[in-house]
């Protein structure tokens, strides 16, 4: 960043806002009925609705610190830690043009209300087209990196098949696999 920048919850709220619709799907949906069971949580159909969002495009806050030349991707860290201490911090991190794209944003209410606890508060990011595991809850630290973030939530864990249905065949594994 060419101005790092630490901004509380009203700093944000002070900047001009968008209202939005969305729409959050787990990449885990339907994991549940799942035979053999697999690893993961087992939800049945998650969906979550953000209706009458508000919030603030991340690039609005990017632009506000400065990009430097050569940033390749944004990473996003929340306030949740692991419930053990052999699991990884969760980090998930979007390319520098997606993420100043004016379409991802940081989400501060939804349906007329600040974000419920379990919905993120104080601030979610919200990724349209993206799976739920980049819709990162309780934000509270933006990086810019010079990489590619290879965090084990981006290299190892949440992947999907590379391929045109992003889809295997029951029992089979893939050839190659990128986040999801």
């Amino acid at each position: 960043m060419e101005k790092p920048a630490k901004l509380s919850l009203a700093d944000i709220r002070k900047m001009p806002a968008i209202e939005f619709v969305a729409v959050n799907q787990c990449s885990g949906n339907s994991r549940g009925f799942f035979t053999p069971r697999v690893a993961g949580g087992h939800s049945a159909t998650a969906l979550w609705a953000m209706r009458d969002g508000r919030g603030v495009p991340l690039k609005t806050v990017l632009d506000k610190a400065g990009v430097k030349a050569g940033t390749k991707q944004v990473v996003f860290g929340g306030m949740d830690g692991p419930v053990s201490d052999k699991t990884p911090d969760f980090a998930k991190a979007l390319d520098i043009d997606h993420a100043r794209d004016g379409e991802v944003m940081l989400a501060y209410s939804m349906n007329g209300q600040e974000l419920p606890i379990l919905n993120g508060f104080p601030l979610r990011l919200v990724v349209p087209g993206y799976y739920g595991t980049y819709w990162v809850k309780h934000l509270n630290e933006i990086n810019l990196v010079d990489n590619i973030f290879d965090g084990f939530w981006m290299k190892t864990a949440y992947r999907i098949p590379d391929n045109d249905c992003n889809c295997v065949e029951p029992g089979t594994a893939p050839k190659a696999t990128i986040p999801d």
